[in-house]
C-alpha cells in the first residue's frame, strides 16, 4: 500500500513537472497561434480543424489577439492544414493572418512560428486534449502566453495525447542527459 501511494506520488510529481499548470489568460495578446491539424485525404476539412478554426474566429471577435498565426505542413496527405484552416477562416471573416506551412508537428509549431512571434505575446489555439502538451511545449520558445481550446472528448484523441505525452516526456529526459 505504502509503496504504491509512494510510486503514485513519483508518477504525479513527473507529470506536474512536465506539464506545469496552464498560465492564467491575459485580456489581449498580440498574436494568436493556431495549432493545425490534418484534413481529411479528399481535402475536407476535419471536424477538429473546423473546431479550431471556430475557435479562432470566436476569440478574435472577443478581441483576443490582433494577429492571427495558423501553423501547419501537409503532414498526413497533400493538403496543407495551415492554407486549408485560413481558408475556411477568411470564408467566414477576415482576420489579419500569417501562414506558417513548414511545421511536421508541434514542436514545430512552435519553433517555426517564433520567427514572426519572437518576443511578442501569443495566446494558442488548440483542443482541450492538447493544451496541456502544447503550453508545456510553449513554454520552451515563449515568455508571455497564455492558452485557448475547446473541449475534446474524443476518446481516439485523448489515446493519442497520452502516447504523445509519453513520447514528450522521453525526449525531454534524453534532452536533459544530452542524448536528443
Amino acid at each position: 500500500m505504502i509503496v504504491s501511494l509512494c510510486i503514485l506520488i513519483i508518477l504525479a510529481s513527473i507529470y506536474i513537472y512536465f506539464f506545469p499548470f496552464i498560465p492564467k489568460r491575459k485580456k489581449h495578446y498580440t498574436y494568436a497561434l493556431l495549432l493545425g491539424c490534418p484534413a481529411h485525404n479528399d481535402g475536407t476539412m476535419s471536424s477538429s480543424q473546423i473546431k479550431r478554426c471556430h475557435l479562432a474566429i470566436d476569440t478574435y471577435k472577443k478581441g483576443l489577439y490582433d494577429t492571427l498565426i495558423i501553423s501547419g505542413s501537409n503532414v498526413k496527405n497533400e493538403y496543407v492544414e495551415a492554407q486549408v484552416m485560413h481558408d475556411y477562416i477568411q470564408k467566414q471573416i477576415y482576420i489579419p493572418t500569417i501562414l506558417e506551412a513548414n511545421a511536421r508537428n508541434t514542436f514545430e509549431n512552435f519553433k517555426f512560428s517564433k520567427e514572426y512571434i519572437q518576443k511578442q505575446d501569443v495566446v494558442i489555439l488548440t483542443s482541450q486534449t492538447h493544451a496541456k502538451r502544447a503550453c508545456a511545449i510553449a513554454r520552451q520558445f515563449f515568455d508571455d502566453y497564455g492558452c485557448v481550446w475547446y473541449k475534446d472528448h474524443k476518446p481516439k484523441h485523448i489515446v493519442r495525447e497520452i502516447g504523445s505525452r509519453l513520447i514528450y516526456i522521453k525526449i525531454e529526459l534524453l534532452k536533459k542527459v544530452g542524448k536528443y
